[in-house]
């Protein structure tokens, strides 16, 4: 029987090195031309956030608002630095260990307008990031002097889970509870979409709601309005499941709203003097112990 030996041509052998070649330096070549294109001509939201654009894949992104602008860069930096005081230090540490956890964004805003209560800067900021991260399907905004006091809740596994899933909640782009007062606006979810952009910017319209004093307001008014299908794109949850009230609220003697161990997020507002808050935010982080 005869050996038939395989025999390869010079030219195939010749064929191989140079397009293998050819491929690595393509792959270098578009490399490289992806690096020099966000150098050159950077997307928009590069240049606000300081972020490339690859890295604008965040699923959520956190937003909270701190007084003095000029601040946030050191905060973003460092968060072990006092930024205004201790309590706003804390609470820019409490949401960036956070977000960087479970792999949200998290971004810090300084208050712009102050022909309006600080409460409304809430607006511009959610407006303002959904530009800068437009593939970030959705928003959490979080009042500074609130603390996730539960880190081991997830967004995407626990509360936004069903939301994803279930065609029943297909239309929902906003998620919020109620205190005994009405919406509660320290701390919502809210879909990163073109009806909540415009929602956002008819609750900021000064020519509209010039005499309101808080956005909360506006808002509640909004879902009021029998003319106006708002209600229908919001899904009421639990005030406690993204805002639970300190025990001596106006609200606190109500289980409906105070906080209890193990809630996901304790709310510190109005706590007055500044030791006052530090003897506060110590009676929480002690009770988590």
């Amino acid at each position: 029987m005869p050996y038939y030996k395989s025999i390869r041509s010079p030219i195939q052998s010749k064929q191989r090195p140079e397009l293998f070649y050819c491929t690595l330096i393509f792959v270098v070549a578009v490399f490289i031309s992806f690096i020099l294109l966000d150098l050159i001509y950077p997307f928009p939201e590069s240049v606000i956030s300081g972020d490339p654009w690859w890295k604008h894949n965040h699923r959520i992104t956190i937003v909270t608002v701190i007084n003095n602008v000029n601040d946030i860069d050191i905060a973003m930096v460092d968060t072990e630095k006092e930024v205004n005081n201790n309590n706003i230090s804390t609470s820019i540490r409490n949401k960036k260990n956070y977000a960087e956890k479970y792999g949200y964004k998290f971004v810090i805003k300084g208050i712009e307008d102050w022909d309006r209560e600080p409460s409304w800067a809430n607006i511009p900021a959610l407006l303002k990031t959904m530009n800068e991260y437009p593939n970030s399907d959705w928003l959490w905004w979080i009042d500074s002097n609130l603390f996730i006091s539960n880190p081991s809740i997830s967004l995407t596994s626990t509360i936004l889970h069903d939301i994803t899933l279930s065609p029943e909640y297909d239309n929902k782009e906003i998620i919020i509870g109620n205190d005994c007062f009405g919406i509660n606006t320290a701390s919502f979810l809210i879909h990163n979409s073109h009806w909540s952009r415009k929602f956002l910017k008819t609750v900021y319209n000064p020519r509209l709601f010039k005499d309101f004093k808080y956005e909360e307001t506006v808002m509640q008014a909004l879902i009021d309005f029998e003319d106006i299908e708002v209600g229908s794109r919001i899904l009421f949850v639990p005030l406690r499941t993204l805002n639970s009230l300190p025990l001596n609220s106006s609200c606190g003697n109500d289980y409906r709203y105070k906080w209890h161990k193990g809630d996901f997020v304790v709310n510190l507002a109005g706590c007055g003097v500044q030791k006052d808050c530090e003897n506060r935010i110590k009676e929480v982080m002690d009770r988590l112990k």
